[in-house]
């Protein structure tokens, strides 16, 4: 084991990165010595990046940030490796940071497989290592294997007959087929996805966070005693009227911990159809990614003014993100979209820019559903995950659109603190 770890260590893809190769480091051995009590973010955060033992998780995301890297490394360095050379695979599943391994196999197998156990370990290859290279067969399509002489039977001239039959029959599908029968054509949503769900990585589903402002344990401490409560705990109900003006110590922040309802609904419909398209996939947020993570996968971006990287990703595109309740275009600045308020201050027109944005080699891309605020980021959202949507999108688009990098505006009426229904107001390929 220490001379695969080390081979990963001296690879370029750890020896570039201190901080990657001493999380890899200390992750391997202590899983290796069974210390799984050493092995919690704040534990490590402290031994291999010199935290304080009573640091802020929430506020210093590094331990969650740096391991997606090594995760990231690990799967480059594997889709890297000599496939017919005998390596241990590491692992660290998402939301743990015990480290797994994956031992090759000593024996080969003397005899071909059944077709029922070739499929099982198939299954079994991808539960242990999803991030893994796909080999493809290298057989020959409609290869025929020679077999042995048959013994004269009857059982054999019975199952002679059948295969003759059998031949028959698949002969005439081919014939109808070539005679008017064509094949199945991708649909639009399949071209939309494609770049996404035909990539060997999993897709990164990415939301930011909210700045929540909490009461201090000073503050709620002072609170129970004028108020006489015994038991409650930090959540505790403030009757703020009771307590006159606050103080600036009476205050916390937390700006990495906070996930809104409608973020989270949008998770809900992306990830339940990469699920249904049997795609794996990955849900990030707060700090734990990092801008080597858009080149290596697929990319989701939920929500705007809450997530920095969909503002990054889209303050250079034509259609972008202003003011905190606005969007701009950038080639004419007399097009905005602004969000519509109600008589009571309740949300009444909301908007969203859907974004699917190619790398150079066509190999990964990185989309958005970003509202201004939560209805059009769920309107987004269902959009991308909507064949029927993206159908009707397509009915519209040019010829080629699904080569190209686009932008769709989307307008979003809101009633009942839910989106009622959207339109495409505008879009922009490139």
């Amino acid at each position: 084991m220490q001379e695969t770890l080390q081979s990963i260590l001296h690879s370029p893809l750890f020896r570039g990165s201190h901080q990657c190769s001493e999380l890899l480091r200390y992750v391997v051995e202590q899983s290796l010595s069974g210390h799984d009590n050493l092995l919690r973010e704040r534990v490590i955060g402290a031994a291999v990046f010199g935290r304080a033992p009573d640091y802020d998780t929430a506020n210093d995301p590094i331990v969650r940030a740096r391991m997606a890297e090594v995760r990231k490394r690990l799967a480059q360095y594997y889709q890297s490796a000599n496939p017919n050379a005998s390596l241990v695979r590491i692992e660290v599943m998402l939301g743990h940071y015990r480290a797994h391994f994956h031992f090759p196999s000593k024996q080969a197998p003397a005899a071909p497989e059944s077709r029922e156990l070739a499929t099982a370990h198939i299954e079994d290859r991808e539960q242990v290592a999803v991030l893994s290279p796909i080999i493809p067969n290298t057989m020959p399509p409609n290869t025929i294997l020679p077999a042995p002489e048959p013994r004269p039977s009857r059982f054999r001239t019975g199952l002679a007959v059948a295969a003759a039959i059998l031949g028959l029959v698949a002969v005439c599908g081919v014939v109808l087929s070539v005679r008017g029968l064509r094949p199945a054509q991708e649909t639009a949503f399949d071209q939309f996805w494609m770049p996404a769900l035909k990539s060997p990585m999993p897709v990164m589903v990415y939301a930011g966070t909210n700045v929540v402002y909490r009461f201090s344990p000073e503050f709620l401490e002072r609170y129970r005693q004028t108020h006489h409560l015994q038991n409650d705990g930090p959540e505790i109900e403030v009757d703020l009227k009771s307590v006159g003006p606050l103080q600036a110590g009476d205050l916390t922040v937390s700006d990495n911990s906070y996930v809104t309802t409608g973020d989270v609904t949008a998770f809900a419909a992306v990830t339940s159809m990469l699920v249904q398209n049997k795609k794996p996939y990955q849900l990030r947020y707060a700090g734990d990614i990092s801008p080597g993570d858009f080149h290596s996968a697929p990319t989701v971006l939920i929500g705007a003014f809450n997530n920095a990287w969909t503002l990054n990703v889209t303050n250079p595109l034509r259609f972008t993100f202003a003011s905190g309740d606005t969007i701009r275009d950038r080639f004419d600045a007399s097009h905005f979209w602004k969000v519509g308020v109600g008589p009571h201050g309740s949300t009444t027109d909301d908007y969203a820019i859907v974004s699917r944005i190619l790398s150079t080699d066509r190999r990964e891309t990185i989309m958005t559903a970003a509202g201004i605020g939560e209805y059009g980021t769920q309107a987004a959202s269902e959009f991308l995950s909507s064949p029927q949507k993206i159908a009707d999108f397509a009915r519209n688009a040019p010829a080629g659109w699904d080569k190209k990098n686009f932008q769709i505006v989307m307008h979003i009426k809101v009633a009942d603190e839910a989106p009622a229904s959207e339109e495409i107001v505008a879009t922009y390929y490139w």
